[in-house]
């Protein structure tokens, strides 16, 4: 199995972290990108860095404008040098106000937009957040290459994240909807694809970019979103718009959820996947359901990816795992050792 890695898997991240109400180290620590390495690379997996010519933002721009708003990317590309500039700036963005439906102007001031484009506390902007999440993008995008290609698994460690991120919004630790991104990549050769999110946090993101189609199948095993992040979507009810309608669906379950339950819930998604006869399969693949995971309310064992492993790989399809959450450190080499083994094991 090949393992694509962002050239900055292993950077700084953001320094804060508006945890309810109290700001807090911020867990996407450079050691999760470490570790999430160690594991690959324990597993055997072939590590490959993204060549250089796909390093290039106008070599990926056309890939994030197929599935992000433009004046949004616009803004990520630009936000830093312009709030720098600002008189007693913050060494990070983060937004101290939030527009609702009392306030319609649109308006353009540095601290204006980053309450437009930024939805909470979680995904504040530094001077590098732009280039760590086109790092993220590039690795995806090579990752396909390789699946369009005829490889059968190829997995991207992605740091930034990406399945919070909407089609023009920042949330949740996201920028840039990287599995998003690459199942449009993934279309050019495959006409129906499915994504299964199995990070602890519903996949709000990817599931408001493909609300409406009935092209892609987006699925989401999450903690239940009545007290937990990211609190007004992932609910049950939500099961697509328009030509989406059916095309979506999402498996809450509550605080506690062990891994007999939790593999129930998995062969339920599987089973939509094969009746869907999705042709690629794109799994958005977080560890914060890790019993310790400090972001996470599950009991996820660590030998618990390797049946999950084991599962998604019964569906005998071309997959992608693209790298989403996962904050318990000292766990997430094991962590993701046990999900390619168990996924290479079959």
């Amino acid at each position: 199995m090949k393992a694509i890695v962002s050239p900055y898997f292993d950077v700084r991240g953001p320094a804060k972290f508006l945890w309810r109400g109290h700001f807090i180290e911020h867990p996407d620590v450079a050691q999760r990108g470490n570790q999430i390495r160690l594991g690959l690379e324990k597993a055997e997996c072939e590590i490959v860095f993204p060549s250089q010519a796909k390093l290039h933002e106008s070599m990926l721009r056309e890939s994030i404008l197929a599935v992000q708003e433009p004046a949004y990317v616009n803004y990520l590309e630009s936000a830093w040098e312009h709030w720098s500039r600002m008189e007693n700036a913050s060494t990070e963005i983060f937004p101290n106000i939030s527009p609702n439906r009392h306030l319609t102007q649109f308006n353009e001031s540095p601290v204006a937009l980053a309450g437009w484009y930024i939805a909470d506390g979680a995904a504040p902007i530094g001077e590098y957040t732009w280039r760590n999440a086109l790092g993220s993008v590039s690795a995806v995008i090579e990752a396909t290459s390789y699946l369009k290609a005829g490889e059968l698994v190829v997995y991207a460690l992605c740091r930034p994240s990406g399945h919070h991120a909407c089609r023009d919004m920042a949330m949740g630790m996201c920028f840039l909807n990287n599995a998003a991104i690459a199942t449009q990549e993934l279309r050019t050769k495959f006409s129906r694809i499915a994504i299964l999110d199995i990070d602890m946090h519903h996949g709000n993101g990817t599931q408001q970019i493909f609300y409406q189609r009935s092209d892609v199948l987006t699925i989401s095993i999450h903690g239940n979103p009545t007290n937990f992040y990211p609190f007004y979507t992932g609910f049950e009810n939500e099961r697509g718009r328009g030509n989406g309608e059916e095309c979506n669906l999402n498996i809450p379950l509550p605080p506690g959820t062990n891994e007999a339950s939790y593999l129930q819930a998995l062969e339920k998604a599987l089973a939509v996947v094969s009746s869907f006869k999705a042709e690629a399969l794109v799994v958005a693949t977080g560890f914060d359901t890790f019993k310790s995971d400090p972001l996470g309310c599950f009991a996820l064992e660590s030998t618990s990816y390797n049946q999950i492993g084991r599962k998604i790989k019964s569906l005998g399809l071309p997959t992608l795992f693209v790298q989403e959450g996962g904050y318990f450190v000292e766990a997430l080499s094991e962590n993701v050792r046990q999900l390619v083994t168990g996924f290479k094991s079959v």
